[in-house]
Formats: C-alpha cells, sequence, structure tokens
C-alpha cells in the first residue's frame, strides 16, 4: 500500500469518527426546542436582572427602570382610559369593563343579601351598560343579573345557547328571564365576533363541540387595549380549553382571569402556554367548600405569572390601562 492509499484511510477513519461523535452527541442531546427556548429565556431573563441590580447599585439606573425598558415590566398608565375590575363578589365572577365612558359587564356573581355587584357599579357611576354579558349561567355568574337587568341601562344582552338537557332550571335563571322579557331585551346568542368598547376592541370566543357541561359551554371574552390585553374565561375547563385551543384562536392577553375560580379542573399548561399571562387574577370566596383557589393550580399559573391576585384575599383588583402602561390597584393591601 503506497503513502497516498494510507492517508485516504486514515482520513477516512478520522471522518467515521467524527460522525460517530456527532450522533452521539445528538443521542445525548434530550432537551426538546421548548425547553431550549425557555433555557434561553432563562439566561437573558438572569443576565438582564443581574446588570438591572449593578445599575441600581451604582445609581445610574432604578431596577424597575431597567426591568421596563427590558419589557419584563410594565410602565404604570399615566392617562389611564380604560379600566378593567375584577369584583370581589365572593364565591363568584363579576367583572366590569369602563373604556372612554362606555361599560360592558361580564356576569354578575351569586345571589346574596349585599346586593354586591349591583352596589359596586352603582358606587362606579354606571348607569348604561353596553354589553351585558353572561359567559355561562351556573347561579355564581348570573345570581344577580335579573337586578342589573332591572336597574341598569342594558344595550345588547349575551348569552351562550345552551342544549335543552342543561339549561338551567333555577329561579335565579327564571328571574333574569323574566326581567329581560320585562325590559324588552332580546338574547343574543354568544358567537365568535368582534364588538367594540370605547377605545377597546372586544373579542368573543366560543366552544365549537356541545358539552353536557355547563362550565365548558363557557364563552371567553378578550378585551384588547393598545399593548395590553384581558382574558376572562368564565369557567371553562381543561376540555373546552382543548377546544379553544384547537380553533387557533389568539388568546394571548396580559392578564389572565383564570377559570372556574383557580380549580384544578381549569388553567392546564397547554392553555397557558398560548396564553402566556403576566398576571392572573383568581375570583373565589374566602372559605368556600371547594377549596378554591386549589394549590396546583396557583404553582401552574406561578410558573407564567409574575403576580396572581386572589379576590379573597386583596379583594376587588382594578387595572388601569393608558393602551401602553398599565397600574393595578388592590382593594386590601396584602403586602
Amino acid at each position: 500500500m503506497d503513502r497516498n492509499e494510507s492517508k485516504k484511510i486514515a482520513l477516512s477513519d478520522t471522518e467515521q469518527d467524527f460522525e460517530m461523535a456527532k450522533r452521539k452527541s445528538r443521542k445525548k442531546s434530550t432537551l426538546t426546542a421548548k425547553q431550549r427556548f425557555r433555557l434561553i429565556v432563562l439566561v437573558i431573563l438572569l443576565t438582564v436582572v443581574g446588570a438591572a441590580a449593578f445599575l441600581e447599585h451604582t445609581g445610574i439606573v432604578t431596577f424597575d427602570d431597567v426591568m421596563i425598558n427590558a419589557g419584563l415590566k410594565d410602565k404604570p398608565a399615566e392617562h389611564a382610559d380604560t379600566e378593567v375590575h375584577f369584583i370581589d363578589v365572593g364565591q363568584g365572577d363579576c367583572t366590569l369593563v369602563i373604556s372612554d365612558g362606555e361599560a360592558m359587564v361580564i356576569d354578575s356573581g351569586d345571589r346574596d343579601e349585599t346586593n354586591k355587584a349591583v352596589d359596586y357599579l352603582v358606587s362606579q357611576g354606571i348607569v348604561d351598560i353596553k354589553y351585558l354579558i353572561v359567559t355561562h349561567p351556573h347561579a355564581d355568574h348570573i345570581g344577580e343579573m335579573s337586578e342589573i337587568i332591572e336597574r341598569f341601562n342594558v344595550e345588547k344582552f349575551i348569552m351562550p345557547k345552551v342544549t335543552d338537557d342543561i339549561v338551567p332550571t333555577t329561579k335565579i335563571y327564571e328571574n333574569m328571564l323574566l326581567s329581560l322579557k320585562n325590559k324588552g331585551i332580546k338574547i343574543t346568542k354568544a358567537t365568535d365576533c368582534e364588538l367594540e368598547l370605547g377605545s377597546c376592541k372586544v373579542q368573543l370566543f366560543t366552544p365549537k363541540n356541545k358539552s353536557s357541561n355547563l362550565n365548558n359551554c363557557s364563552t371567553l371574552v378578550k378585551v384588547v387595549h393598545g399593548d395590553n390585553s384581558f382574558l376572562i374565561t368564565g369557567d371553562c375547563e381543561k376540555e373546552e380549553e382543548k377546544d379553544i385551543l384547537s380553533q387557533d384562536f389568539d388568546i394571548s392577553a396580559k392578564v389572565l382571569k383564570a377559570a372556574h375560580h383557580g380549580s384544578s379542573t381549569s388553567s392546564s399548561a397547554e392553555f397557558l402556554d398560548a396564553v402566556m399571562p403576566r398576571y392572573a387574577v383568581i375570583s373565589c370566596g374566602e372559605g368556600n367548600k371547594y377549596g378554591h383557589p386549589h394549590e396546583q393550580t396557583v404553582t401552574r399559573l406561578g410558573k407564567y405569572a409574575d403576580k396572581i391576585y386572589v379576590t379573597m384575599n386583596c379583594g376587588t383588583v382594578i387595572f388601569r390601562s393608558d393602551g401602553e402602561g398599565l397600574s393595578v390597584e388592590t382593594e386590601k393591601n396584602t403586602e
């Protein structure tokens, strides 16, 4: 064998060794694309936080300034024209959105002797309601609907149509329908659509599959105001979350009203991956018999949201938006 042939064989052996090493290296790499992305984000985040701490220590800029400029923290709203109120109604849901003087109310909480929802709306100077939305007709979401319909001027009433076998037969539901009839207000069936409220865009997302579970008939409401967005989810459980995800809706939102009062039946990792909230709000009552919010749900939310507000601890939560900045205020100081 001449010298040139010997070199070729040696080179071939080297190439084979190199290819084998590459294959072994690929086998050792078990991180998924999503995991690699999260690792990169974590490294960047730690770098930014470290730099921010150093700059604040030297007095050059504040920590908050660096976090805001890096897009990791919201600057306060300076001239807010839109507010989203997650009203503390105990073990129930009620959300008030006000934008440029126009009001939308989503759910009403349960019926009680104190009329929390009605009294709160009155305290905010509400007279006219452009959209009154029922995410789904369970008592803890429609308890005070009759009183709201009777007390305020309602322009449009929106509610999902459910199958006959799961239509509620409660007195609360009947009173709501009777109040609508007395005021001459027609029921608008919830559909996938876009509405306008002041300077906000309001999007409704509905499940395409029928369910025997009334929770999974919930209409999702997304409010978009410039750079800020809010997603109100009713009581939708994992079954409906999968349905919503299959329809490729843009459900990303900066603020998430966690579904079903923080129950473990909702807020799946796949759903939260699509929403990617910076803030989460859980509406539930102190000492409720369901044990809401469930610990595993709070843990899952904590992997996404920088801040989680639970109404039984902090009371009503108010977000104020100017389209760029976002400020948060709670009824009770829990710091």
